[in-house]
C-alpha cells in the first residue's frame, strides 16, 4: 500500500494526512490531538485528549486498512466532548453508546473494523439517548435471566463491543496472552496522576478545537450527520419553551376575530351587515403531560405554574391541562390560575399518545399545543390542526415526526 512498510509512527502520520486531505474539518481536529505510542493497550485508542497507539497493532499487516478509520474515530471521540460527556455512565455502555454515532461519520469515508458497531438508527441519535435504550435492552435481559457481562468483557455474540475493556495494572497489558480483544477506538480514562488536574483544561482545549474547526469549514463541506453531533454541543436553536407559548398568544390575538354578534358599524350606515370585531374570543392552551413515570414531579409542578401565569396575566382565556400515558389520565378546564392549584395528574403506566392526540385534535379555539415527554412513546399519535411544540427533557436530541421539539431548560 506504501511501498516500503513504514513503521508504526510513520504509519499513523501518513494516515493521519490522508484524513485530513479528506474534509477540511477533519484537518482542523485532527491536528489537536498528539498521536503517542504506548503498550498500555492493544489497538488504538483516546484518552480523551491524545490518540495513542500500540505498535504491534497498527504493524500487523491485517489491520492496516482499518487505521485511518480508528485514528478518525478517536479523535471525534475526543472532538465531541464524549469523554466528559460520560459524567455519572457506566464506562463500557457509553463507549457503545458513542460508537454508533460516530461510525455514521466514519463509514462514509473509510472501512470499518468488522466488528464495528452501526445501526441506522442509533447512528442518528445523540450517545446520550443510545445509553438509555441501551441500558433498557441490558434491564429485559438481565430480567430473563441472561448474565450479566463483566466489565471490559463483551459477551459473545456481542458483536463489536468496543466499550472500556478492563486494564491491569501493568503497563505492557496490551502484549498479554489470553485477554478478550480489543476493538480499535475504545475510550479508556486517563492516568489518575493526570485526570483530576487536566480534566477540565482538556474539555476546554476541545472546545476551542472544535470552534474553531467550525469556523474554518467552508460552507457545505461538513458532513450532514456531524453537523447534528455539533449542535448536540453547541445548540444553534437555544429557544425556551415558555417564550414559545407566549409567542402562540401573541399569533393568535394577532389575528383578532370577526363576529356577527357584534356587527361592523361603518357598514351599518350604507345599510350593509358586516361582521365586526369582538372582544371576547378564546385564546385556549392545551398543555399535555407525559406521566409514564420518567417525568418528574418538579417539571410537572413547572408546567402547571407557567399554566397558571398566563391565566393571571391574560396571555391565554383558558388552559386545558391532561395527563396521559398509554391513554388520557386526567383533564382539568381551567380558567384561573387559581384552579389548577393541587391538580394531581396521576398517571405511570407505559407511553403512547394516540389517544390524547385524537381528543385534543379535535377541541375548538386552540391556539397551540406544549407537550412535555421524555420522546420515548410507541407513537406520537396524529398531526393536529395548529402549533404543537414537543419539549424534549431528555437531552436525548430525539425530534418528533411533526411539530416543533425544543429541550426542556
Amino acid at each position: 500500500m506504501f511501498g516500503m512498510k513504514p513503521n508504526a509512527m510513520r504509519r499513523m502520520l501518513l494516515a493521519r494526512e490522508r484524513i485530513a486531505r479528506k474534509n477540511p474539518f477533519f484537518a482542523s481536529i485532527l491536528f489537536g490531538a498528539n498521536i503517542i505510542e504506548s503498550k498500555k493497550h492493544q489497538t488504538i485508542w483516546s484518552d480523551g485528549l491524545n490518540i495513542l497507539f500500540n505498535k504491534d497493532y497498527v504493524e500487523e499487516g491485517t489491520n492496516d486498512k482499518y487505521i485511518e478509520g480508528a485514528i478518525l474515530h478517536c479523535v471525534l471521540h475526543c472532538a465531541l466532548l464524549h469523554h466528559p460527556r460520560k459524567r455519572y455512565r457506566d464506562p463500557e455502555r457509553w463507549n457503545e453508546a458513542c460508537d454508533y454515532p460516530v461510525n455514521a461519520v466514519v463509514k462514509d469515508y473509510f472501512p470499518l473494523f468488522p466488528e464495528a458497531l452501526t445501526s441506522q438508527k442509533y447512528g442518528a441519535m445523540a450517545p446520550e439517548a443510545v445509553y438509555e435504550l441501551l441500558q433498557k435492552q441490558e434491564e429485559k435481559q438481565e430480567g430473563k435471566g441472561k448474565p450479566q457481562k463483566s466489565k471490559g468483557k463483551p459477551e459473545k455474540g456481542d458483536k463489536g463491543d468496543d466499550s472500556g475493556q478492563g486494564e491491569s495494572d501493568e503497563d505492557d497489558q496490551g502484549d498479554g496472552e489470553g485477554q478478550e480483544k480489543e476493538q480499535p477506538g475504545t475510550m479508556f480514562e486517563p492516568d489518575p496522576q493526570d485526570q483530576e488536574q487536566d480534566s477540565e483544561e482538556n474539555e476546554r482545549q476541545w472546545k476551542r478545537v472544535l470552534t474553531g474547526a467550525i469556523e474554518k469549514s467552508p460552507p457545505g463541506t461538513m458532513p450532514g450527520s456531524l453537523q447534528r453531533l455539533i449542535l448536540d454541543i453547541f445548540p444553534k436553536d437555544k429557544i425556551d419553551w415558555k417564550d414559545l407559548i407566549r409567542d402562540m398568544s401573541r399569533d393568535a390575538k394577532s389575528k383578532a376575530t370577526r363576529t356577527w354578534h357584534r356587527p361592523n358599524r361603518r357598514r351599518l350606515g350604507n345599510d350593509e351587515y358586516m361582521p365586526g370585531y369582538g372582544n371576547d374570543n378564546v385564546y385556549k392552551l392545551v398543555m399535555c403531560l407525559d406521566v409514564s413515570g420518567s417525568v418528574s414531579q418538579q417539571m410537572i409542578q413547572e408546567m402547571c405554574d407557567e399554566a397558571a401565569s398566563l391565566l393571571d396575566q391574560d396571555l391565554v382565556t383558558n388552559v386545558t391541562l391532561i395527563s396521559v400515558d398509554t391513554r388520557i389520565q386526567n383533564v382539568l378546564e381551567a380558567t384561573t390560575g387559581e384552579d389548577i392549584k393541587g391538580w394531581n395528574a396521576g398517571g405511570g403506566g407505559g407511553t403512547d399518545f394516540r389517544s390524547a392526540m385524537d381528543t385534543i385534535g379535535k377541541m375548538e379555539d386552540v391556539i397551540g399545543c406544549i407537550f412535555l415527554t421524555d420522546m420515548m412513546t410507541s407513537s406520537f399519535g396524529a398531526e393536529t390542526p395548529f402549533p404543537t411544540v414537543w419539549v424534549d427533557w431528555s437531552g436525548g436530541g430525539a425530534k418528533a415526526p411533526w411539530g416543533r421539539t425544543v429541550p426542556y431548560r
